[in-house]
């Protein structure tokens, strides 16, 4: 039986340095990248995607994964733009050109961070409605627009991971970002925190959940999404949440923080309801923590995933609690290594 062929962008990520070998366990994969050692060189915020001799690719590939993309909440509007709505153009342009059957995305859960649902579903985006950021917003632009698209692929398929974390087993990460930042917020303050005689107040609410997921399981599930695309005979417009059932309480992750900073407390009290303006004072200035990611800690809802149990099945994403300790080993070989 001849194995498919797959073209992916982002193979060289933190993200696509998990997907492309398991990916390679079962097809034949070609990495298009701006480095001259990938199989194909290519740039995705190029017109024809800086590829020449397009025509000689066409009917090669099964199916198109992009990976590729700006994971930037600091970015501005032109770069987020630029790299996660041009460059998704292009890769559906591309896709579409070489005459690949399905096309597969890979955007965030961040692109419905605005959506006013008690729990979004994966099909949900709402562009009426004001971003954190420019990040979630090209991300939102960018499914809306392979929502839309007219011609081309037979199937595509939208993928919004969590945040992403490092891996379950050594808890590697490539740099200090989202639930990271926070252990270096709270460990400014150790000595403050520790004098308070009463229970700490911290920003969060009890009905939020944030979406951590090991990078290796992430790159787990979308291969087993991208295997049951090739024998589906399914077409149109497909989303999912690549998040665990439940999520980790912003309570608990606290209390992690706490306990892998050995700060000694009298307990956790979450207040939802930071001004905007103070949130961005006390984050900037006292704490070093990026405003945006405050936002997000205090904005998230909560994810319908049952889209994913025929392929995945319920427990595809470990919980925190699983892969605590490695969690908090990758981050200290990374911070002393810095």
């Amino acid at each position: 039986m001849t194995r498919p062929r797959i073209l992916v962008t982002g193979g060289t990520g933190f993200l696509g340095r998990q997907v492309v070998p398991l990916l390679r366990q079962s097809c034949d994969v070609d990495v298009l990248s701006r480095s001259g050692s990938s199989e194909i060189k290519g740039d995705l915020t190029q017109w024809n995607a800086g590829i020449d001799a397009v025509g000689s690719l066409k009917g090669r590939y099964q199916a198109f994964l992009h990976l590729a993309g700006l994971y930037d909440l600091r970015a501005s509007q032109t770069e987020c733009y630029l790299h996660n709505v041009v460059a998704t153009n292009q890769a559906l342009r591309l896709c579409q050109r070489l005459e690949i059957p399905v096309f597969l995305n890979t955007s965030s859960v961040a692109a419905a961070i605005n959506v006013d649902a008690e729990k979004v579903n994966p099909f949900q985006v709402n562009l009426n409605a004001a971003f954190p950021d420019a990040y979630s917003e090209s991300k939102a632009i960018a499914e809306k627009l392979i929502q839309t698209w007219e011609g081309g692929p037979r199937l595509k398929i939208n993928l919004r991971p969590g945040v992403l974390v490092g891996d379950e087993s050594r808890g590697e990460i490539e740099r200090i970002d989202g639930p990271y930042y926070a252990p270096i917020a709270v460990g400014k303050l150790k000595k403050v925190l520790e004098s308070i005689p009463g229970p700490l107040i911290l920003p969060g609410d009890e009905a939020r959940r944030l979406p951590l997921v090991p990078v290796d399981a992430c790159a787990r599930a979308i291969v087993k999404i991208i295997q049951a695309s090739l024998v589906s005979e399914k077409s149109g417009y497909q989303s999912y949440h690549l998040v665990p059932e439940e999520g980790l309480a912003i309570r608990d992750f606290y209390a992690s923080v706490l306990r892998h900073l050995l700060i000694h407390h009298r307990g956790i009290k979450l207040v939802h309801q930071v001004p905007h303006l103070l949130m961005k004072k006390v984050s900037k200035w006292a704490l070093g923590f990026p405003e945006a990611q405050l936002t997000y800690l205090l904005a998230f809802p909560r994810y319908e995933t049952s889209m994913n149990h025929e392929i995945l099945g319920a427990d595809w994403c470990p919980e925190f609690s699983s892969y605590e300790r490695t969690f908090w080993s990758g981050y200290e070989k990374f911070v002393s290594n810095r």
